[in-house]
């Protein structure tokens, strides 16, 4: 009782510490934390300023590197169109031997550099299918992707000669100029490629400014470019993209903004910002971004000693306020210790014990207050005792009573319990071995979940004159009720298919359902049975191929080359109606294919609450995981039904029996 005392109470010491000392600590871990935060963002927007003045640096010189290549162009241009005019207008005026010609022949007839220039025939399929660039031949350029694809297109419907700026070239990694000119008879487009020294130059000019900018800046690692058709690539051929950075690159590209990325690898801090520039004079890459590496190793153990600086003052703190109020509060404490001890021994039942009563304050009036509450309790407690030992020898008597009825109902729920166990010895008999079953049908499965001890559920599968038969019934209510149920539809169809020798799935269901009614309405006088079953009855040629199918209520699902159709049951139950014309069933047949797989079911599994939302499975999430897992063996796609009612169900209980049946041809 002591230490359940000691562990809930509250000291003037802890009394103090809440309502003095928390407030004040949580002050200074605020201020210090502000500090830290402030920090933080001046050494943030020291970076981004340090970062702005480097991208606009390499903006300008990028816009440079612009200028120059466009004044190289204007120079490769001119004689670019000159040799794509002959070539469209002249030598391949006729495209007939287009695909065979000798381009190489060709270039030097056109006096064009057989080490810096290249002709390429592009069909409208997108494929080179000759050049004199040999490690292009048969590249399907519509491969590159969507857009470069959609450009090409756009050159075929101009019909003019198209210039287009300097790309790296996918082979050989070098500046390139392209330009591109479709044939008279729009089958074809005739590309020339070229390579420029005076290019080549500008690049490594511009990776040695770039290189020369970063130097400046101490913690600056690497400044790139990149540009995009339907991949990234960059002028500079020892440019690398860091996994997993791509897919940022391509947001930039698309939202056409900035953004920024702290990493650690091993030991190191990186920072990675990604800049978005427009450019102007290209149809096909029509903007850039320019990707800044940097360490920030050294503002991260900044920070971290900071962090640790404020923690240490922090906890000092801490320490010497806590020790300064305890000294004080040993002052204020001390006169209530000898009370305290003295309120224990009679809190543990010594209620002869009495508080000391010393001194005149306001302890010495709490003590004689408490010394007279103390004499009235043990007053009190005596008359209760004897109070209690005479309700003792009450409670005894109602006690054995009690044992003895509750001895007597749990003979009863035995004998309830042993009679339903040997209901379900009977039910289990009449369902079909599995060695028939397996004989039967080959390749199937079949999910069958009672909710109680017996089910109103059942399976029933017989073959007669080459026919095999098949039926997942769902009787009226579960438990011991449709346990009943299912014994009289399992007689009536046997009933069915021998005695009346019915042969298709409606003549069957409809001698079930005349069967049913009988037996029902036999009692209907002492009882109002609105009993009944709903049922899908399959009558299966395997030797031809054939399925008939009759359905109550249920309908049969058939997935044929991972399509579903939902073959529905007429709507009327198997059992006593309105009286009047006996009732009719559809009888629908089917021609079969291998692999089809067709389904029977109650509507258990479809009824189930649960999920996140405790609703319903329902029957189209039902179709759906049916086509979802329908190529599975069907072993495993039993197993996989199983596993997802489980986990759909949870903690839930089970509201019906639940049978599938699934077979495939």
């Amino acid at each position: 009782m002591h230490q359940k005392s000691d562990k809930n109470k509250t000291t003037i010491f802890k009394q103090l510490i809440l309502n003095l000392v928390l407030p004040v600590v949580l002050s200074m871990f605020a201020l210090s934390v502000i500090n830290y935060l402030n920090t933080k963002r001046i050494i943030n927007e020291s970076n981004t300023k340090q970062n702005l003045i480097i991208s606009e640096g390499v903006t300008k010189v990028l816009e440079f590197q612009d200028k120059a290549f466009e004044l190289i162009e204007v120079s490769m241009s001119a004689k670019m169109e000159t040799n794509s005019s002959k070539l469209v207008n002249e030598i391949f005026r006729d495209t007939k031997n287009i695909e065979t010609a000798d381009l190489d022949m060709i270039r030097r007839q056109l006096d064009m550099d057989t080490e810096h220039e290249d002709i390429y025939i592009i069909d409208r399929n997108g494929i080179i299918v000759n050049t004199t660039f040999e490690q292009d031949k048969g590249l399907n350029l519509f491969s590159f992707g969507e857009k470069y694809k959609n450009y090409l297109e756009e050159v075929f419907n101009l019909k003019i000669f198209v210039n287009e700026i300097f790309s790296i070239e996918d082979q050989t990694k070098r500046p390139k100029k392209y330009t591109y000119h479709p044939t008279l008879d729009g089958k074809y487009i005739i590309e020339l490629g070229s390579y420029s020294k005076n290019a080549d130059e500008i690049i490594n000019f511009i990776e040695k400014t770039k290189a020369d900018i970063v130097m400046k800046q101490g913690n600056i690692i690497d400044v790139e470019l990149f540009f995009m058709a339907d991949k990234l690539f960059s002028l500079n051929t020892n440019a690398f993209i860091k996994e997993g950075h791509e897919a940022i690159m391509m947001d930039r590209f698309a939202k056409k903004d900035t953004s920024e990325v702290l990493e650690r690898v091993d030991k190191k801090w990186y920072h990675y910002q990604y800049i978005y520039m427009d450019r102007k004079n290209s149809n096909l890459y029509e903007g850039s971004v320019i990707r800044i590496i940097s360490d920030r190793t050294a503002e991260q153990l900044l920070m971290r000693k900071e962090l640790l600086r404020f923690f240490i003052i922090f906890v000092f703190t801490l320490l010497a306020v806590m020790v300064l109020v305890y000294n004080k509060t040993k002052v204020i404490t001390a006169p209530i210790i000898k009370l305290v001890e003295k309120v224990r021994r009679i809190t543990d039942g010594h209620l002869d014990e009495r508080a000391e009563v010393v001194g005149n304050n306001e302890i010495t009036e709490l003590s004689v207050q408490f010394n007279y509450m103390i004499k009235e309790l043990e007053s009190y407690t005596n008359e209760l005792e004897d109070k209690v030992r005479e309700r003792t020898a009450e409670i005894r008597q109602q006690k054995d009573k009690i044992e003895a009825q509750r001895d007597t109902l749990e003979e009863q729920k035995r004998s309830i319990t042993d009679s339903i166990h040997y209901a379900k010895r009977i039910q289990t008999a009449i369902l079909p071995p599995e060695n028939v079953v397996k004989k039967l049908l080959n390749d199937y499965f079949i999910l069958y979940k009672p909710k109680d001890i017996v089910s109103g559920d059942f399976y029933w599968l017989d073959k007669k004159d080459g026919f095999v038969m098949i039926a997942a019934v769902d009787c009226t209510g579960h438990g011991v009720p449709g346990a009943f149920m299912s014994i009289v539809g399992f007689n009536q169809l046997n009933f069915a298919v021998n005695v009346k020798k019915s042969r298709t799935a409606s003549e069957i269901l409809e001698v079930l359902n005349d069967g049913v009614a009988k037996t029902l309405r036999e009692n209907q006088k002492e009882s109002n049975v609105k009993d009944g079953m709903d049922m899908a009855l399959c009558v299966v040629d395997f030797e031809k191929m054939k399925l008939q199918f009759s359905g109550a209520i249920n309908p049969l699902i058939m997935i044929r080359d991972g399509e579903l159709t939902q073959i529905k049951g007429d709507k009327k139950s198997i059992g006593p109606g309105v009286y009047g014309e006996p009732a009719k069933f559809t009888n629908h047949e089917i021609d079969l294919k291998k692999n089809d797989c067709f389904y029977m079911f109650s509507d258990g599994y479809a009824d189930q609450f649960g999920g996140p939302d405790d609703k319903k499975f329902m029957i189209r999430r039902f179709r759906d995981f049916l086509t979802e897992v329908h190529k599975k063996p069907m072993s495993q796609q039993m197993e996989i039904l199983d596993k997802e009612f489980n986990d759909w169900k949870g903690d839930l209980e089970q509201v019906d029996d639940v049978i599938v049946i699934g077979i495939r041809v």
